[in-house]
């Protein structure tokens, strides 16, 4: 079985479309409304998600680990995360899977940096991350900060999450590749439309990305 998560907060002009999109390649939708001023809770279920709302805001992160609980309790044996800004297009979930069925246990949809198609805060910020993980990790690490990522639940049986926010997507990578999960790659569009504006601090969250990269640099696997 196949679920789709999706965080969003303040999604109303893009959940409705990318819900939409994704049901057709997932046996179920679940997006975590991380206490929206809007309607994206009531846009999300009218086109086929099961929502559940945060009374606060949470972040990214802590969607995420409400969205690996209900997949662990649920019984589901893969996982898309695609984001709810309309930033990832649901259309590429096949390639996605197709990777993952080659023996992989996460894939990530890695990013073109490319200055045409990114702004050069993230063009550096990306590929300065992306190159430090590499070194952590030993694995190449193409794209240390996208969130459209497949995985099989055995990843998030394994790994403990204790992260904030956006530095989920680093600690993923760094301990998955320490607990010997394979990690793959395939190249995804690179979406940067006006109403799909990330909500990512382009001073602060690189900030925070070092130091928990550094102090992860430190992690060993539990047996």
């Amino acid at each position: 079985m196949l679920i789709a998560i999706i965080p969003a907060k303040d999604e109303a002009l893009n959940i409705g479309e990318v819900v939409s999109k994704t049901k057709k390649y997932v046996d179920f939708v679940l997006v975590i409304d991380d206490a929206s001023l809007d309607n994206t809770k009531e846009i999300a279920e009218v086109n086929g998600a099961y929502v559940i709302r945060n009374a606060h805001n949470l972040g990214k992160a802590d969607c995420l680990k409400i969205g690996f609980k209900y997949v662990i309790e649920n019984n589901f044996d893969r996982i898309v995360l695609i984001d709810g800004d309309g930033q990832h297009d649901p259309d590429e979930i096949p390639k996605l899977l197709k990777k993952l069925d080659e023996g992989y246990d996460i894939v990530v949809g890695a990013r073109s940096f490319n200055l045409k198609e990114m702004p050069f805060l993230r063009v550096f910020a990306n590929s300065f991350s992306s190159l430090l993980l590499s070194k952590i990790t030993h694995v190449k690490i193409l794209d240390s900060q996208s969130g459209y990522r497949v995985l099989k639940t055995d990843v998030v049986k394994k790994i403990i999450f204790e992260t904030r926010r956006y530095q989920l997507d680093t600690e993923m990578l760094v301990k998955a590749a320490r607990c010997s999960f394979k990690i793959g790659f395939v190249p995804i569009k690179t979406i940067y439309a006006e109403k799909a504006k990330s909500k990512i601090n382009q001073l602060i969250d690189p900030i925070k990305f070092l130091i928990v990269a550094l102090r992860l640099s430190f992690y060993r696997c539990k047996k």
